[in-house]
Formats: C-alpha cells, sequence, structure tokens
C-alpha cells in the first residue's frame, strides 16, 4: 500500500495577482493573435535581442507579443523599445509594458499574461529562445484536445549542453523535484482558473508551484517530443544567483512543501 500523500488541493489559489503597470509601446491588435508570446525581462540587456529574434522568426502568422519589464536597471527595456519600432509590424499586435518597481517573476508574468488577449500563450524569459516552429507545434499539440497547457524538449547550451524536458506529464513526478521548465504553451483561462503565477519572496519556483497546482486540480499537459527551445545556462541566471543558493533553496523546498502537502523535497 502506497503511503504517498494524494495529490490534492490543499490551498486557495484565489485570483490572479497583477501590479500595476505602464504601456510603453503598442502596435496592432493582439485580440486577433491565435497565440501570444510572453516575455519577462530584468536586467537581461546581453539576451534579450537573440530572445526577440527567435520570436520574430516563428511560423506560426497569427501571433502576437508581449513584453513585460520589470524595472530594469540596464538598457534592456530600451532595446526592446528600439526593437519594436523596427519589427512590431511581423505581428498581430505587439505591446511593451513596464513596472514602477521591480516586483519579482510571479507578478511580472503575471503581468505580461494579463496584457494577451489570445486562446494561448507562450512563456518565455528573456535569456532562452525558441526554434522557429516552436509555438506552432505546441498550438498543433493541443488545439482541439482537452490539454491544458504543452511543453517540449529542450535544448541548454551556453556554460553546459544537453537535453531536458524529455518526460511526459506524470504528476507523481513533481513530488521530488520540477522537471518542466516554465518554457510552454499554456491557455489563458487555465492561468486564470489557477489563479496565476504565485508571487514569491524568493523568485524562481514559480514554474514549479503553477505545475503543481495543475496537477492539484486535474489538469494535463502534453509533451511535444521536438527540441523546439533553447535554454541558455549561464553564471548571472536567477537560478543561479538566487534560487539555488544554500538558504534561499531551503526556503523553497519549505515554502512549496507547506503549500503542496504531498511534495516531498529532500536535499
Amino acid at each position: 500500500m502506497s503511503t504517498r500523500a494524494p495529490i490534492q488541493r490543499a490551498i486557495d489559489y484565489g485570483d490572479c495577482s497583477v501590479s500595476t503597470s505602464d504601456v510603453k509601446f503598442e502596435s496592432g491588435r493582439l485580440e486577433e493573435a491565435k497565440a501570444t508570446v510572453c516575455i519577462t525581462l530584468y536586467n537581461y540587456d546581453n539576451f534579450i535581442l537573440d530572445a526577440l529574434y527567435s520570436v520574430f522568426d516563428q511560423t506560426l502568422e497569427n501571433l502576437g507579443l508581449v513584453v513585460m519589464d520589470d524595472c530594469s536597471t540596464d538598457f534592456g527595456l530600451r532595446r526592446v523599445e528600439r526593437w519594436m519600432e523596427e519589427y512590431a509590424g511581423r505581428f498581430t499586435g505587439a505591446r511593451v509594458v513596464g513596472h514602477h518597481v521591480n516586483r519579482g517573476l510571479g507578478l511580472a508574468r503575471n503581468g505580461a499574461i494579463a496584457q494577451a488577449e489570445s486562446e494561448f500563450v507562450m512563456i518565455l524569459d528573456a535569456d532562452n529562445e525558441l526554434y522557429p516552429r516552436c509555438v506552432e507545434r505546441l498550438v498543433s499539440g493541443i488545439d482541439g484536445t482537452d490539454f491544458a497547457f504543452a511543453y517540449c524538449i529542450l535544448e541548454r547550451f551556453g556554460e553546459e549542453s544537453g537535453l531536458m524536458g524529455t518526460l511526459g506529464w506524470d504528476p507523481d513526478l513533481l513530488r521530488s523535484e520540477n522537471y518542466i521548465d516554465a518554457m510552454a504553451l499554456i491557455r489563458r483561462d487555465l492561468w486564470e482558473s489557477l489563479g496565476g503565477y504565485t508571487p514569491m519572496s524568493i523568485n524562481g519556483w514559480e514554474d514549479f508551484d503553477f505545475w503543481c497546482k495543475c496537477a492539484e486540480s486535474g489538469f494535463r499537459g502534453q509533451m511535444v517530443p521536438e527540441i523546439l527551445a533553447r535554454y541558455r545556462v549561464h553564471g548571472s541566471s536567477m537560478l543561479r544567483t538566487e534560487t539555488d543558493k544554500a538558504g534561499n533553496n531551503e526556503g523553497l523546498r519549505g515554502y512549496m512543501m507547506e503549500r503542496h502537502p504531498w511534495l516531498s523535497l529532500l536535499d
């Protein structure tokens, strides 16, 4: 007989937490997009253009783009604005918004998705990249099905190489670790029904919490078994500079097991 705690909802997810932001740039009609890529940006001016060009090259035609700047202190926002002035016409709709103060990853993601009006949203951090067929393949993988989200195999690049995201959706695999990156296509109404991404005092596990909420609510994901995106490994990543620090990582494990008692996150 199994002694593992059942996967069940242990908390009230509440409404989506979204903070006030200003529109910095706007073009086209986001409501006419089939899917919208939502990029969160904080001090990645050396990577953001690579991310933007990878969105520009997507094969899906009816594509929207939203960039949420979480009060960057470098030149990232200005680079996005200049890029949009030249390339926004490729998109069904495009918008750049910015926070007045840094609010953290959860609120930044929620703020970006709140701007989107399409059925699907694709989550992309500013230091990562999509291969051209990524959004189109993920949309085709769940459009007309009861799957709530789709993800793909990711290629690590930069300081490491290899693959990640190779396992299909199985809530039991989440018990000990997060094995699905945030870089995924989700139905916008799924995001709303789960109360969005949970703001955390320590950034980095907002996507893990989101997948746990999916498991608890009975939503299913579809893994598209193709390498469709690239995950950058680098020393200035949030994972390296904040999430995986010894005290922070321990605090996150405790917080997650309190929110989701069926987890068993050991050292």
